[in-house]
């Protein structure tokens, strides 16, 4: 393995919680960082000065994120509510109530308007701007994770025995992608050909859409549970966690079946945080052992640039024009790095 370029980041501040999410603006201007204590922060993206900063939900926060095309934000928490926030006033916009339930999981829909939110079984589909909720039945276990369609009409959802797939502008079921135990991480290729979802077997189930029974593939092996999954923008790779390396999968033409991944190796650590850019080849891991590493991992095993950070990286987040990289940390630490010129 290469000696890794060390690159210093643009700049560093500190959130005072740990880091549970960050999240850039539509135009790169502002990073949010969400605390797992409540607090959350807005920083200038430019040199990391604090634009804004208050607590968010009493008792915990768990998903803090930007719409991809509106200036607004929403939060989640353990006070049993989702929020959406004004970035420039700070100014409470509009509350989804779930009563005592943590709100544990929250996503925005690729072009924004709506937001899938669930807490315990629960999930609900709403659009805050017309006020339209629609809310499923109890799944048969906690909701562990969502996933959008790349078109926003569809969104699935994970929980034990498989992921459920919903209609968003009718809130109804449309199939059961079905699997033998739980499911705690999930995600959609950009192409809607594949939807993927780590499990507590430390395996990796992969559905090929639209789904047909017994072509089900799990791909095993790993060190951990893999909570970690990244696509590539284009649907061909899909970048995994599960322990101290990262496997990348090639699923083009009849998929991963059979094949073996790329395996990056350079963390000396668990990776934690695995992200791509939304419209180039660089993936960002990060790590237990303090580090961020740049790839392109459709070309090479070797990592182009590294970060050296003050604690375990917790989140990674590409810019949106893809220049730069959000990282989060245990310690509260957030920073900014750039990718390769």
């Amino acid at each position: 393995m290469s000696l890794i370029p060390l690159r210093p980041t643009d700049w560093l501040t500190n959130l005072g919680d740990p880091v549970a999410q960050v999240s850039w603006s539509p135009d790169g201007a502002i990073i949010l960082a969400g605390g797992v204590d409540g607090r959350v922060a807005l920083f200038n993206a430019a040199d990391g000065s604090l634009h804004r900063g208050f607590t968010a939900h009493e008792g915990g926060l768990f998903r803090a994120a930007f719409s991809p095309t509106e200036n607004v934000f929403a939060t989640s928490g353990q006070d049993g509510t989702a929020k959406l926030w004004n970035p420039l006033t700070g100014e409470l916009l509009h509350t989804l109530s779930f009563g005592s339930a943590w709100v544990e999981q929250l996503a925005w829909a690729p072009a924004g308007g709506w937001l899938a939110v669930a807490a315990g079984r629960r999930l609900r589909l709403w659009q805050p701007a017309t006020g339209v909720v629609h809310e499923s039945a109890d799944h048969r276990s906690t909701v562990a994770a969502l996933a959008w369609r790349a078109d926003g009409q569809r969104v699935a959802s994970a929980c034990y025995a498989g992921a459920e797939v919903w209609a968003v502008a009718t809130g109804q079921h449309v199939e059961t992608l079905p699997w033998k135990t739980s499911l705690i991480s999930l995600a959609w290729s950009p192409d809607s050909r594949w939807l993927v979802g780590g499990t507590q077997e430390q395996s990796v189930q992969i559905w090929e859409l639209p789904f047909k029974p017994g072509n089900e593939l799990a791909m095993s092996g790993y060190a951990a549970k893999v909570r970690e999954l990244a696509w590539h923008y284009s649907g061909r790779y899909l970048a995994t966690g599960g322990g101290e390396q990262v496997m990348v999968w090639d699923c083009a033409g009849k998929g991963p079946a059979g094949s073996t991944p790329r395996i990056l190796e350079g963390h000396l650590g668990r990776v934690n945080a695995l992200d791509y850019q939304r419209t180039g080849h660089l993936l960002a891991s990060g790590a237990q052992d303090a580090t961020v590493l740049l790839w392109n991992a459709g070309k090479s095993s070797n990592a182009l640039r590294q970060f050296k950070l003050p604690a375990a990286v917790t989140e990674v987040r590409w810019s949106p024009d893809g220049k730069r990289v959000a990282i989060g940390c245990r310690d509260g630490s957030v920073a900014v790095g750039a990718a390769p010129v």
